[in-house]
């Protein structure tokens, strides 16, 4: 985990109005100018790591005295977050256009010194462009996906390349991401890992009972193989209940392949903690994910992982033997996890432990260094 440090020079940037104060945090003070930020991206209600990132990213600033707010896709009532009613087609493009205008307003009338954009296809390259109009600085979150994915494809891939290669500096949620991204850009690329919140997830001591899979049931996520590692284990005796909350166009599809297997699908959910709380497994199957954060809420309530290969996932489970390379691996290790209640145990606890080394207050405070280190170039 990297750990706070105190930000090369102490004197406001030059020729601005920015007030500033000290934070300490483990032991290190921190300079903090005040700013106005503006975010772009996903936010909730919709339901996902990038809307959660930002949410959490969001609600840490404020306390640290910043003043944030965000643009995005979905209606939100709450102070600070800008949308667009964007029609269902070609929505991308309809999310560019009238943000354009949107943003452009956002910066003028709140003065906004940094444009944050979260994900390097629609959210950046709009972010970029903002930037470039208005001639303020910016900085660019990368997920993941938008580096695991769309960069291979023929089309989205150049947006893409276009949006990573325009932005000087990336912050990338994980180092394993961040490692495979310096491969590809010269750019400066700083680590800074998702959070988790504590308070929501947390063990209990309750009757566990379900395997669970949390995500989108699109491609990206593999959900497929969820359904193919159920298939083994049934096929062991072992007949736990699964469940599947999540929502996409491969739900039907999915819903054909389980038909006997005892697998409910339980849609969108907000509150997860309810969920990894009782499961007595989670299983992660992506193969794309830049970090995993509902790797990491089961991880906070001591609920067994067991994960298939990613850069997130790697880097939260690797050294706790809990990735695989396949399915059958993956049910191999379940079927322990299931027989052998001491091995069980020990998984829970050490990986509760390693979940304490993440927090979204550390998060925010990485990003604030960040911030002020571009502005004070």
């Amino acid at each position: 985990m990297p750990h706070s440090g105190q930000v090369d020079g102490a004197s406001s940037p030059k020729g601005s109005q920015y007030s500033a104060h000290t934070i300490k945090f483990n032991n290190v003070v921190i300079i903090n100018f005040i700013m106005n930020i503006l975010m772009i991206g996903e936010y909730p209600p919709k339901i996902g790591g990038i809307s959660t990132h930002i949410y959490y990213l969001k609600k840490e600033l404020i306390k640290l005295n910043q003043n944030v707010f965000v643009l995005t896709y979905s209606k939100s009532l709450e102070d600070g977050v800008y949308y667009n009613k964007l029609p269902n087609r070609f929505r991308g493009f309809f999310f560019i256009l009238f943000g354009l205008f949107k943003g452009i307003y956002i910066i003028r009338r709140n003065k906004i010194d940094i444009i944050h954009s979260h994900f390097a296809t629609t959210p950046g390259l709009l972010g970029l462009i903002l930037s470039l109009i208005t001639r303020k600085k910016r900085i660019l979150t990368v997920h993941g996906s938008d580096v695991n994915v769309f960069l291979r494809r023929k089309y989205i891939g150049k947006i893409v390349n276009f949006v990573i290669s325009n932005h000087p500096l990336i912050i990338s949620v994980s180092p394993n991401l961040a490692n495979k991204l310096e491969n590809k850009s010269n750019n400066v690329i700083v680590s800074i890992s998702n959070g988790v919140d504590s308070l929501r997830f947390f063990p209990e001591d309750i009757e566990r009972q379900g395997i669970g899979f949390i995500g989108a049931l699109v491609n990206e996520k593999n959900p497929k193989a969820f359904i193919e590692i159920i298939t083994g284990l049934r096929k062991l005796g072992i007949m736990e209940p699964a469940y599947v909350l999540g929502q996409g166009y491969l739900k039907k599809e999915l819903e054909e392949m389980s038909s006997g297997l005892d697998i409910s699908y339980l849609g969108e959910i907000m509150d997860t903690e309810n969920y990894l709380k009782k499961f007595k497994i989670f299983i992660s199957t992506s193969r794309t994910e830049g970090f995993g954060l509902s790797i990491l809420d089961s991880m906070s309530c001591a609920t067994p992982v067991v994960s298939l290969m990613s850069p997130g996932s790697y880097f939260l489970l690797g050294d706790l033997g809990l990735v695989v390379e396949n399915e059958n691996q993956a049910i191999s290790l379940i079927e322990k996890i299931f027989k052998d209640q001491s091995f069980t145990n020990d998984i829970s606890k050490k990986i509760l432990e390693k979940s304490k080394l993440f927090s979204w207050e550390k998060c925010a405070l990485e990003t604030i260094k960040i911030y002020n280190k571009i502005l004070l170039k």
